[in-house]
């Protein structure tokens, strides 16, 4: 049998199936939302916490650069040619140790000339005492004038005057004849030769070989204006801070180092305090011209407010938030901090002692005057 639907009948069939899908989504909506404001009036459970107290040695870090307390630049003082080198390149050598040797023939010569004359003046001083002794024993009596005692004084004076001046010469020649003879400066590690054995040198040839000392050696480095206050004011005038420094693979220097210079200003394009510490290297292990990271203790504890890094949200270009309770109600609080430890964050400004402060569960908390369920952090570990 065959039933036949009249227009009106077909119509609202074709109107039901448009209308029902409607009225049932604005239902299962509302039912939706009544039962989602149900939960979130529902107090949500968190564990709170007050912000801690923790006592710790104030710290800083920054990049330093190894230099050798002494680096100096041996150079010829006499002009002559280079004949020998009496060392190997990279050596350690010792203070007053043979470096080089400059042709001495010429001033070896010197020498012989300034000792001849020498000797000559000598002889006509001797004469001219001799002299002057025999006129003061003839004026006394009378046998000769006043006049010729005055003659032989200043022969004696005037050979005397000639007799340093030559003496004088022999000492500079024996200088120069010195001078041939180069010695290292001081203890320390000798480099590359600049000028090598047969070359013509002068004081203007420049350097002949560097020699930089090994033990001690400084570690210069530039600290933050914020780290510099903080450890001035948590030190005796950086006297008793200490320097460690870091290899680059990791491993620590066992010497502490001790800070020997501060600067006193502040540069003006970095922000920053240059600042350098001495360290003990007779292992050898800092080696100039290096980068190391650079870490100061003060020994002076000091007390800081802190709360976990796992508790705030937030970054360091935005700023840092946490979420306390008061009331039952969440109340976001912002946070300055400067520094971690252990973890947490050091708060310079933003709470107090006596906050009560999410610790766990924060992903529980969604907007400002969420009511909060809380339970203290120790009856959690209870």
């Amino acid at each position: 049998m065959k039933l036949k639907l009249t227009r009106k009948q077909v119509g609202a069939i074709i109107l039901l199936i448009i209308i029902v899908p409607i009225i049932y989504n604005k239902a299962a909506g509302f039912v939706a939302g009544v039962i989602q404001r149900r939960a979130l009036s529902m107090p949500k459970e968190v564990i709170v916490d007050n912000p801690h107290v923790e006592k710790v040695n104030v710290s800083a870090e920054a990049t330093g650069r190894v230099e050798a307390k002494y680096s100096i630049d041996v150079i010829a003082r006499v002009s002559g040619f280079l004949l020998k080198k009496y060392f190997n390149e990279g050596d350690f050598v010792k203070k007053g140790q043979l470096l080089f040797q400059i042709d001495p023939r010429e001033f070896q010569l010197s020498v012989n000339n300034a000792m001849a004359t020498v000797n000559q003046y000598q002889a006509l001083y001797t004469n001219a005492q001799q002299e002057l002794d025999r006129a003061n024993a003839l004026v006394k009596e009378d046998l000769i004038s006043r006049s010729d005692v005055d003659q032989s004084l200043a022969t004696r004076n005037q050979n005397k005057a000639l007799l340093d001046a030559a003496k004088q010469q022999l000492e500079l020649s024996r200088v120069n004849l010195s001078y041939t003879t180069i010695k290292s400066p001081i203890d320390g590690r000798i480099g590359k030769v600049n000028i090598t054995e047969g070359n013509y040198v002068t004081a203007s040839s420049g350097s002949l070989v560097n020699v930089a000392s090994v033990s001690p050696v400084y570690v210069t480095f530039s600290l933050k204006t914020d780290d510099f206050v903080k450890l001035l004011r948590a030190s005796n005038r950086f006297e008793d801070v200490q320097v460690k420094v870091q290899f680059s693979d990791g491993d620590w220097y066992d010497e502490v180092g001790k800070i020997n210079f501060v600067d006193n200003k502040i540069d003006q394009n970095s922000g920053s305090v240059t600042m350098r510490a001495t360290f003990d290297n007779s292992k050898g292990w800092l080696v100039p011209g290096a980068y190391m990271k650079v870490k100061l203790i003060a020994p002076q504890l000091v007390e800081y407010m802190t709360v976990p890094q796992a508790c705030t949200k937030g970054d360091a270009m935005s700023g840092y938030y946490v979420w306390a309770v008061e009331n039952n109600k969440a109340v976001r609080k912002n946070i300055e901090v400067s520094d971690d430890i252990n973890n947490n964050w050091i708060v310079e400004d933003g709470l107090k002692m006596t906050d009560v402060i999410v610790v766990s569960g924060i992903q529980n908390v969604s907007q400002e005057g969420q009511k909060l369920k809380t339970i203290t952090n120790q009856s959690e570990k209870e």
